[in-house]
């Protein structure tokens, strides 16, 4: 014979298969009476209902701080009063690789650069003696062994119901304000570069033709006349190269960028049309390649006038007197999604340790060097404008070759 159950046993078995959702984490039920006479089991609905709304209230503010927690771009460290790592957010796993079980107990020197763990064990123990806010720029060592700058907060964190404080450190990755920090600098040293020589490339022909004026009042011989007007020619001459060089590099910087179809083929033979009248011109002989593929594509057209001009007109200032005749070789072919531009000349080449500096402003790497030192600068100003990348291989007595990626602006 099967025994009835009564109501207060069903209420019972409700109320545990009741509480086992609630440990799955199911805080949308609610717990409803079957007995409603019984007033302690109305009691015990009731409370458990209102704890369920505890718990589910309790849960989503848990929740949504996570999502805070791990929604922000900073890095974020919970260390205890033992300077243990308690917590961390995903942009610290993100940018130092360690995972949150790997840092856990771990001490946060860990993660700090060896001379800049005094500072940090400074703010921290500044932190629980002032209980206020501390702040210091750090650098983080990264699970590669990277080095990341970062600025740091400390601030103090009460938990008043187990009477302890915590440290909540925030660090803000500052590589990029660092490395724009540095390019401004680089762009302010360039700049006052740019101001004194401009200034002493312009002053000293203006000085040498004041000099030549005042020469040439004073005489009343036609051949000593006719040599200072020959130099006053040749500060002119000279002047005009640096203010010419000047003023195609203001369009360069500050210009905007207009592409259009643009024939190689046609700017060489233009470029060479307007040089054939150099006196070194005679003596060089011009080996032209140009791959059908790489005969046009989109850019802007100036620049590229530009860039091959200077490559040319470098070569020919800088080729031998010898027996062994000049040349200048020019191959352009296809190349990733443009073009490649090689000028190959047989000249006096330039030495290693030079190297690396031609690509400056007003940098000459001979003392014979006739021009205003922007040449090659220009060059490469104009590569990088066209979003291009450059190379150069030379020595003494070996010629130089320069190679030029242009990309295709319409691919």
């Amino acid at each position: 014979m099967i025994t009835p159950i009564s109501p207060a046993q069903q209420q019972l078995k409700y109320i545990q298969e009741f509480l086992i959702k609630i440990a799955d984490g199911d805080y949308n039920s609610r717990l409803s009476v079957i007995d409603n006479k019984n007033e302690q089991m109305v009691a015990i609905q009731a409370g458990i209902n209102m704890l369920v709304e505890e718990l589910k209230s309790s849960t989503i503010s848990r929740s949504f701080l996570t999502s805070i927690y791990n929604g922000i771009n900073d890095i974020l460290i919970v260390i205890n009063e033992k300077g243990e790592i308690q917590t961390i957010n995903h942009v610290l796993e993100r940018l130092l690789l360690y995972s949150e079980e790997e840092l856990f107990h771990q001490p946060v020197e860990k993660l700090i650069q060896l001379n800049d763990i005094d500072n940090a064990r400074n703010c921290i123990r500044k932190t629980y003696e002032q209980d206020k806010i501390q702040e210091v720029g750090l650098n983080f060592i990264a699970k590669d062994k990277s080095s990341i700058p970062v600025a740091c907060s400390f601030s103090p964190l009460h938990d008043a119901q187990n009477n302890t404080t915590s440290i909540l450190l925030v660090a803000k990755n500052i590589s990029s304000l660092i490395s724009a920090k540095n390019q401004l600098q680089d762009k302010n040293d360039e700049l006052n570069l740019f101001v004194y020589k401009a200034s002493h490339d312009l002053k000293s022909p203006v000085t040498s033709m004041m000099s030549m004026m005042s020469l040439l009042r004073q005489s009343n011989k036609v051949e000593e006349m006719r040599l200072y007007i020959t130099m006053m020619d040749e500060c002119i001459n000279k002047l005009n190269t640096v203010i010419s060089d000047l003023l195609i590099l203001g369009q360069i910087t500050y210009g905007n960028l207009e592409s259009e179809q643009v024939n190689v083929k046609e700017i060489i033979q233009d470029i060479l049309k307007s040089i054939e009248f150099l006196k070194e011109f005679k003596n060089i002989t011009f080996d032209i390649s140009i791959d059908e593929k790489a005969e046009t594509l989109r850019s802007e057209k100036g620049l590229l006038r530009t860039i091959l001009l200077n490559l040319i007109d470098n070569a020919i200032k800088y080729s031998k007197k010898r027996e062994e005749p000049s040349y200048i070789r020019i191959h352009i072919t296809p190349h990733k999604k443009g073009i490649l531009m090689e000028v190959k000349d047989n000249g006096m080449g330039i030495a290693e340790h030079q190297l690396e500096n031609v690509w400056k402003m007003f940098y000459r790497a001979t003392a014979i060097s006739k021009g205003s030192g922007l040449g090659l600068y220009i060059v490469k100003t104009s590569v990088n404008k066209l979003g291009g990348t450059l190379s150069l291989e030379s020595g003494v007595d070996k010629g130089t070759t320069f190679r030029i990626y242009i990309p295709d602006l319409n691919k």
